[in-house]
């Protein structure tokens, strides 16, 4: 077997592992309701970049007797890659949208705060509001007996982050003697 037929064989296996792989981070996308990090984009952005080495090293030990040929197949396989990619950037970018605080979804979308809490945390100082001050961020607490204390308020967040969603999560705050947030915690039942 000439060494133009091993590459191109290992162009078209790795062109498998790359649509593999992106429908693996779209799936997991989805699954985490993940947003748009340092990390997340690097992770989309290496098998690109290979896929795009493998096709030099392709090109480069192919026999050129048929060029456009070889373009076209260059042409269609990057594009083919860059829509994958792309379309998890956009998927990162809608999740990093719908994952932003604001109280309108908070109140509005009980089930979907689980993915608000974190920036909630990062935009707003909990710790020193008064009682009145998070009912007027966060509307009415929660009716429940879970968590429930004597001198704290419990807000539902929805079914617990991750692939497997069981349980729920909840936030759960508390007051000192003169209705000052205390502390906070995530808690999961």
């Amino acid at each position: 077997m000439s060494v133009s037929k091993i590459v191109n064989y290992a162009l078209y296996s790795f062109v498998l592992l790359y649509a593999l792989i992106y429908f693996i981070y779209i799936f997991f996308i989805n699954a985490a309701h993940a947003s748009i990090s340092l990390m997340s984009i690097s992770a989309l952005l290496l098998p690109f970049i290979l896929l795009l080495f493998f096709q030099w090293i392709s090109w480069k030990y192919t026999d050129r007797h048929n060029k456009r040929k070889l373009k076209i197949r260059f042409i269609v396989i990057t594009c083919l890659g860059f829509a994958l990619l792309f379309f998890c950037v956009v998927l990162l970018g809608v999740y990093e949208y719908e994952s932003s605080f604001t109280a309108e979804r908070w109140l509005n979308d009980d089930e979907g705060r689980v993915y608000l809490v974190e920036d909630l945390m990062n935009e707003h100082e909990l710790i020193g509001m008064t009682k009145e001050e998070v009912f007027t961020l966060l509307g009415s607490p929660t009716e429940t007996e879970y968590f429930k204390e004597e001198d704290n308020v419990v807000y539902y967040l929805g079914a617990e982050r991750g692939i497997i969603r069981i349980d729920s999560e909840w936030l759960v705050i508390w007051f000192d003697g003169s209705d000052k947030a205390l502390k906070y915690e995530l808690r999961t039942d």
